[in-house]
C-alpha cells in the first residue's frame, strides 16, 4: 500500500468553506430553536442581538469537533503530510473567515478575544486530529 504524498489542496480549501457553511447552519438553527422552544414571541431585533452573542460560541465548540474529525479524514492516506494537513487546513479557514469578516459590519475590538480564541482552538484540535491518527501501513 502506497501513501499519497501530495496535500490536497482543493479538498482542504472545499472542507475549509463546508466548515463554514457548517458552522453558519448550526449558528442558524440555534437561534430558531431559541426563537421557538426558549423565547417565542419576541421582536428580530431581539433575535438579531442573541445570534450575535451567541455564533461565536456555537462556531468554538463545533468547530472544535469538526475540525480534528475532517483533518483526520484529510489525513487518511497522506499519513506524511499530516502535520501540515493540520496546520493548513484551520490556515484556510482562518483567510476565509478573516476576509468574510472584513467584508461584514464586525466590531474588531469587541470580538478580538472570542477571535484568537475561535483561531487557536480550531488550529489545534485540526493538528492534533491529523498528527494522532495512526499510520495504517
Amino acid at each position: 500500500m502506497t501513501t499519497n504524498t501530495k496535500i490536497p489542496w482543493l479538498k482542504i480549501i472545499g472542507w475549509a468553506l463546508l466548515i463554514h457553511i457548517i458552522l453558519i447552519a448550526l449558528s442558524i438553527l440555534e437561534v430558531v430553536i431559541f426563537s421557538a422552544l426558549i423565547e417565542p414571541g419576541q421582536q428580530p431585533a431581539y433575535y438579531e442581538e442573541h445570534a450575535q452573542i451567541t455564533a461565536p460560541y456555537i462556531s468554538i465548540i463545533f468547530g472544535i469537533i469538526l475540525f480534528f474529525f475532517i483533518s483526520r479524514l484529510l489525513v487518511k492516506k497522506r499519513y506524511s503530510k499530516r502535520k501540515v494537513i493540520g496546520l493548513m487546513l484551520p490556515a484556510i479557514y482562518i483567510i476565509m473567515d478573516l476576509v468574510f469578516l472584513l467584508l461584514s459590519d464586525t466590531d474588531w475590538e469587541q470580538q478580538y478575544l472570542i477571535f484568537m480564541i475561535s483561531f487557536i482552538t480550531k488550529t489545534l484540535a485540526s493538528y492534533i486530529g491529523a498528527t494522532t491518527i495512526k499510520n495504517k501501513e
